[in-house]
């Protein structure tokens, strides 16, 4: 902890862990951390971390008290003034591993530590029982005396979950162990037997040669944990140096790694303690060093197998091979490593059918009797004494069990009937198939085996396959019974293990169906897969292919794509993602989390890399697939912070490599036929160079680069590089999609939202698969079609890939640059989309803090889809330099064309409205910046959204639509000058049922909502646009109608101590841009609210409103505004809300339209 150096991980995430071995259990009582002081005298320190322990170095718990895990928190405030501070924890830990988890921390994780305990020295095994049952070689007194110190091995028994002594003699000496089960390579004469080396007896062992082939066996005739060995000479027969091998089978034999000496003196015996116990069934003493003849006497000490719970690693690491491990676990080397056989295969959880289990017979005079209910610790809910009873009392009756996939089965549990009947097989045989024809009897030592069943009917009794075999089908044929046979069964083993369907075939399965795989490059995980066994030579080419022969189900299907070996894929035949019938192929794999890069070890170009590893299937595989499919997609992000893809010579640092594992020198969302990025090849990456081939090229701010790749022949991401990181400062990360494919029948997809409705008569929302351009060169693609929102009109709608983004601290104009993903939708295929649309919008927002500046120095733009500049800004309409609240004439700042641009340092404001120019839309890049100290800003994008007419006419108003008979209310399209000329049609919600006279016509904005106004003191300092579905223009022409229309505007203020409008505090805004300084049912002439009108006003007569008396209660001015000349309010001003506040409310513009006027009717 005194070093001058610390441990920092490679990434500071909460999944960074530091850990120690102790080499042997001990007792922990504190943990103290310190953190570390940077170069710029900056302190890195851990604020919190878990604790862990384990007692293999491999499973590791966290550390708990009272049940509940313990989340260590640091004393920060000491850490922050003192880089030396010692923090220190304390537990109460029995271990020998250790590890910290850090799970929050100030700069990066950066930690020096210490950990402060004891050795636990207990007389025996069962001291150590409260200190978390951890198996190994400890220090104690065995023999109760205090001053005589022995190693001694302790065990973890399982179940029961108690530490237990394991080097009790083993029965050699004593004679537990029987002569039979001791045998020998060779014997000298009848009394020097294999059955005479046991110790302390009289003569011992002793070989018929002395050479190195000798051994002494001893068979345990179980299997046993062996903790420690003795051997005993005689004169002139001394057995100096061996070595030890053991077994599973008596065939296979495997050497322990230590090499045993012994004394020669005679009659003494040498104890021998493995470090690493042994555990198997036979054990055998090699000698590889003797004086005079090789001859010994043993014993071996340790305990019952069974008690220990380790893994299949073992066997794998003593050879990589079949055999029985701990816990009666078989173990099967499945080619890639070794894994525990000895799993439920579905019995009792129902992964086997009921349909698979079938029987010689069933007792009839009871339903839960049937076959069906022979299914380990299941009680039927109907049946209480459920279980498969057979109706004949004889020895051919059998229970059958289709295992559903071919596996092996290695281990098979019975118990008898649970309701009372006491029904139960005391003795059985296991018969086996693997094609539902022909059985074999599983059999030992060249007999069939009869396995011992129950002794009562509840208790389940597990009998060991010895020699696993080869099934799909499994047959327990009972032998003797109590009353009846009867049966609950559970059968355990492991899949082959094998990787593709072309095995499956090749070990004589031919009929097409579901088959259990190991699949590549997850972990072995078995799932599933259909094999087509009957067309595997030519092959079924994609998903489509078994979907056109019939195929519905959802699930893993073996495919074989023009130019692959075959490959299990995921099939969702139709998804649900699409409305339309789409087929959808997704493969994950291990880069799909946003993944972070830094070090000065990654300067070179390309010094940083990973390789993509895909679930299922290799890259290269992959390829084949993307390319046989109608559409692929695959999302690569690049994000960085002083990190180049390019230098200016141009030398490429960062690439991804692409299916067929070439190097890409262009970066997703540019054509992959040219080099750069989006930017580049428009022209207008950040940084201000021109020549910049990428956003991360020319600029020391965080940008970010990439999109979604959609050229199916580079498809999919194989690896990816990246370097240029010079200082310890530079940093960057990247994130890579899952491959998504999909296929559909050409003849089923629509050209737009429009087509889809008029010639394959959807209706329904949602996502459709759309091909803009037919059998063209526009891949289809996925786009949102809105059939139900406005009744004349298809609404299409593009998503991307964020919707707002904020930034502090970086000066300059458009010095940060955002490119615009609309989710793998290119630019060319929305403006196929969008041609002929009668409006499209885009919603468009800069929030401002402190000052930030929009247009005023040209510090904020977008880009259209071709790149080019856009020096204007939602609610304008290419008029350079302004927003919204330009066009009106009535930003904060008269001077400037926005309301950021006033420069006000105390509030944030907003700028916004829609983007309409068809031309244009849609964004493709945002630019801001000029937000360095404390100074920030957001940008708010929406999605694209496109309105395609449905109807075959377009009406003037929604009047004209009632006197042409239509009746449903809703939303429309309308048209008041005509098609022909003048503006475009709007949007507007049409009440066509309102009364027999006239219909009400009515105009949306974004501020219906009631908006709490506080902190603004100034007369008017608070500023709400109000954006509209129809420009002012459109407006205009609405109210130019020769129709005879009232229009009205609901508008209401509440206040707390806070003025309207008096002193002129507040006022609205029309669209002509006027400043109206009257209110809701008040007088334009009196410049008054609704009270001002009649002298009823809170503070008197001479107060214009309610809200003017600043009273320290609620007040409410509110009321209709009328003359459609103003209509409708364009913005809102208020203020006098810096000790009070206040809420506005603003309706929609409501017009009741007819052709003549009518007294008092319209709105009745």
């Amino acid at each position: 902890m005194s070093s001058g150096q610390t441990w920092r991980p490679f990434t500071s995430d909460t999944d960074a862990w530091l850990g120690v071995d102790f080499m042997e259990p001990v007792r922990i009582t504190s943990v103290a951390t310190k953190g570390y002081i940077e170069d710029d005298n900056s302190v890195s320190y851990a604020t919190s971390y878990y604790v862990s322990k384990s007692g293999d170095g491999v499973n590791f718990e966290y550390y708990t008290e009272s049940g509940n895990i313990v989340l260590f928190s640091t004393d920060t405030s000491s850490q922050a003034s003192d880089a030396e501070y010692v923090d220190t924890q304390s537990l109460d830990l029995y271990t020998r591993h250790m590890r910290l988890h850090f799970q929050s921390w100030v700069n990066d994780i950066s930690v020096r530590f210490e950990v402060y305990g004891c050795d636990d020295v207990r007389s025996t095994c069962s001291g150590y029982d409260e200190n978390d049952h951890i198996e190994g070689w400890y220090t104690g007194y065995p023999t109760g005396n205090a001053n005589t110190l022995e190693d001694i091995y302790c065990i973890d028994v399982h179940p029961e979950r108690t530490i237990e002594d394991c080097y009790s003699d083993m029965g050699i000496e004593d004679g537990t162990i029987s002569d039979s089960q001791m045998s020998a390579s060779s014997e000298n004469s009848g009394t020097e037997t294999a059955a005479n080396g046991r110790l302390n007896g009289g003569d011992p062992w002793v070989a018929a040669t002395n050479d190195l082939n000798q051994w002494l066996q001893i068979d345990f005739e179980d299997f046993v944990t062996i903790s420690r060995v003795a051997t005993q000479t005689t004169n002139s027969k001394a057995v100096t140096e061996f070595q030890l091998e053991y077994g599973f089978d008596g065939s296979t034999f495997y050497s322990y790694y230590q090499v045993y000496t012994a004394t020669a003196t005679p009659n003494s015996v040498t104890y021998n303690d493995l470090t690493i116990p042994i555990r198997a069934r036979y054990l055998r003493f090699i000698p590889t060093a003797w004086s005079g003849n090789i001859g010994m006497r043993v014993e071996t000490y340790g305990c019952s197998f069974g008690k220990a719970n380790n893994t299949c690693d073992e066997i794998g690491d003593a050879g990589e091979t079949d055999g029985w491990m701990t816990n009666w676990v078989y173990c099967r080397n499945v080619g890639s490593g070794v894994v525990p056989c000895s799993t439920a295969l579905g019995m009792e959880s129902g992964l086997i059918n009921d349909a698979d289990l079938t029987a010689s017979s069933y007792k009839t005079d009871y339903d839960g009797y049937q076959p069906q209910h022979g299914r380990l610790n299941v009680v039927s809910d109907t049946f209480s004494d459920s279980c498969w009873v057979t109706d004949t009392t004889d020895t051919d009756q059998y229970l059958q069990i289709n295992l559903g996939t071919p596996a092996y089965v290695s281990k098979i549990a019975i118990q008898g009937s649970p309701g009372g009947s006491d029904y139960r097989t005391e003795t059985y045989y296991v018969m086996y198939s693997l094609d539902g024809s022909s059985y074999t009897t599983y059999e030992e030592d060249g007999s069939s085996k009869l396995f011992t069943g129950n002794t009562d009917a509840t208790t389940a009794v597990s009998s060991t396959i010895f020699t696993p075999f080869k099934a799909l089908y499994v047959r327990i044929n009972p032998q003797s019974w109590n009353t009846y046979p009867a049966i609950r069964a559970e059968v355990y083993g492991c899949d082959y293990g094998l990787s593709g369907c072309p095995e499956w075939y090749s070990d004589g399965f031919t009929t097409p169906g579901m088959y259990r795989l190991a699949l590549p490059n997850t972990g072995n995980a078995y799932d599933h897969v259909y094999c087509p066994m009957d067309q595997l030579t030519n092959g079924v080419a994609s998903c489509k292919d078994y979907h056109d022969n019939g195929q519905t189900t959802d699930g893993l299907y073996w495919i074989k794509p023009s130019g692959s070996a075959g490959l299990a894929i995921y099939c969702d035949f139709d998804t649900s993602e699409f409305v339309n019938d789409v087929i959808l192929m997704e493969v994950g794999h291990d880069y799909e989390n946003e993944t972070h890069v830094s070090g000065t070890q990654y300067t070179g170009a390309g010094s940083y890399s990973v390789d993509v590893t895909y679930a299922y299937a290799s890259a290269s595989e992959l390829s084949n697939l993307a390319q046989s499919s109608l559409r692929c997609e695959q999302l690569l992000y690049y994000s960085c912070s002083d990190t180049y893809i390019y230098d200016s010579t141009p030398t490429q640092y960062t690439w991804w490599v692409d299916g067929s594992g070439s190097q890409m020198t262009s970066f997703p969302g540019a054509a992959s036929s040219d080099s750069g990025c989006f930017c580049g090849q428009n022209g207008n990456c950040v940084g201000g160079v021109e020549t910049a081939l990428c956003n991360c090229d020319q600029n020391l701010v965080p940008s970010r680069d990439g999109g979604y790749i959609v050229d199916k022949s580079v498809l999919p991401v194989s690896a990816f590089y990246a370097g240029e990181f010079d200082q310890s400062s530079d940093y960057a990360s990247h994130t890579i999609g899952k491959l998504r494919c999909y296929d559909a029948d050409p003849s089923t997809i629509p050209t737009s939202c429009q087509d889809a409705a008029d010639s394959f008569g959807h209706s329904t929302d949602g996502y459709y698969f759309i091909d803009p351009d037919g059998s063209g060169a526009l891949d289809p693609c996925k786009v949102y079609c809105d059939f139900s929102s406005v009744k004349n009109a298809v609404v299409t709608k593009f998503e991307h890939d964020w919707d707002s983004v904020t930034i502090q601290g970086i000066t300059g104009s458009g010095k940060y640059g955002l490119e615009v993903n609309y989710n793998g939708v290119s630019l060319a295929q929305i403006e196929s989309l969008m041609a002929g649309a009668l409006r499209c919008e885009q919603y468009i927002e800069f929030q401002c803090y402190l000052g930030t500046r929009l247009r005023r120095s040209n510090r904020a733009w977008w880009a259209a889809r071709d790149g080019t500049k856009k020096e204007y800004w939602g609610g304008a309409t290419d008029q350079t330099d302004k927003c919204g609240c330009g066009v009106l004439g009535a930003c904060l700042d008269a001077s400037y064309g926005c309301h950021c641009d006033s420069q006000d340092d105390l509030h944030t404001l907003h700028d916004s409205g829609y983007l309409t120019d068809i031309d244009s839309l849609p964004v493709s890049q945002i630019r801001f910046g000029d937000t360095g100290g404390s100074k920030s800003a957001t940008v708010l994008l929406g999605d694209l959204k496109c309105y395609h007419q449905t109807s075959s006419k377009m009406y003037e108003s929604c009047y004209h639509m009632k006197n042409d008979g239509v009746t449903t209310d809703g939303d429309y399209f309308v048209d008041p000058d005509g098609t022909s000329s003048g503006q475009d049609a709007f949007l507007v919600s049409c009440d066509l049922s309102h009364n027999n006279t006239h219909v009400k016509q009515m105009f949306g904005h974004d501020s219906e909502s009631r908006i709490h106004v506080t902190g603004f003191d100034v007369a008017g300092s608070y500023a709400r646009d109000v954006n509209y579905d129809a420009s002012w223009e459109q407006f205009e022409a609405h109210f130019s109608l020769y129709n005879y229309q009232e229009c009205e505007q609901y508008i209401k203020y509440e206040c707390y101590e806070s003025k309207l409008l008096d002193s002129d505090t507040g006022w609205w805004v029309s669209r002509t841009g006027e400043t109206m300084r009257y209110w809701g049912g008040g007088s334009p002439d009196q410049l008054s609210c609704s009270c001002g009108v009649d002298g009823s006003c809170t503070g008197g007569s001479s107060d214009m409103c309610h809200c003017d008396a600043r009273d320290s209660t609620w007040a409410t001015d509110e009321g209709y505004l009328f003359n459609n000349t103003y209509l409708p309010v364009a913005q809102i001003r208020l203020g006098d809300t810096d000790s009070g506040e206040g809420y506005v409310t603003l309706g929609q513009v409501v017009c009741y339209i007819t052709t003549r006027k009518y007294a008092n009717t319209c709105k009745m």
